[in-house]
């Protein structure tokens, strides 16, 4: 059965000293600590923390590890972030965090991952398909913003193998193309068809999402 959403400060209070804070949502603890009757700074900091101590592992997992420090310091930064716009009264991810939580930390990692993308670009030639010669433009996986890929876990389970996973890949930061890691090497077979590959899952994925219509 789920806890009920709304607490005193006292009960907040008793949850933190007897070690009940686990069997709490995490948009529970949000909503206290953005509570105008929260005045206990002590007891505000017990739920950030524990707040922080959901949201660092659950990023390190889904963090791209060719990110610098392996995605730690992303994380950091994401984490640090959160905890401040929980207690800031008029912060729109304030807002979010409470509403969604795990699934705004999704949108801020992608966040992430994608301005990594765009420096990693900047940095690195653009992949040439081995037969032609031409220059490959990777596809707008994304396409589709962070909240939208916080949606459509079922409709990229549903899609051919081969697409899958060279979508996946690519939403991981991976380039289709390079002397390094890539979709292509990965996948085992040519730049043009790694490419072919993620371009017919974001075509299906945006179909699913009415996002072309």
């Amino acid at each position: 059965m789920t806890e009920p959403a709304i607490r005193s400060p006292e009960d907040w209070k008793e949850l933190a000293e007897t070690g009940g804070l686990g069997t709490c949502e995490p948009e529970q603890m949000v909503a206290a600590c953005r509570d105008e009757a929260m005045r206990d700074g002590r007891l505000r900091g017990l739920l950030l923390d524990h707040l922080c101590g959901l949201a660092r592992p659950y990023l390190i997992r889904r963090a791209n590890k060719d990110m610098p420090n392996g995605g730690l310091d992303a994380v950091d930064d994401i984490v640090s972030k959160m905890a401040l716009a929980i207690v800031d009264p008029v912060a729109k991810d304030g807002v979010g965090f409470g509403a969604a939580f795990y699934t705004k930390l999704q949108q801020r990692l992608a966040d992430r991952h994608r301005a990594w993308r765009v420096q990693q670009r900047r940095i690195e030639p653009m992949p040439v398909d081995d037969e032609t010669g031409e220059i490959l433009e990777p596809p707008d996986a994304a396409g589709l913003t962070p909240e939208e890929a916080a949606t459509v876990d079922d409709l990229i389970a549903g899609l051919p193998d081969n697409h899958r996973r060279a979508f996946l890949l690519h939403r991981a930061g991976f380039p289709v193309s390079s002397k390094g890691e890539c979709i292509a090497t990965m996948l085992g077979v040519q730049p043009k068809t790694a490419d072919a590959w993620i371009k017919k899952a974001v075509a299906h994925l945006r179909e699913q999402l009415g996002l072309d219509r």
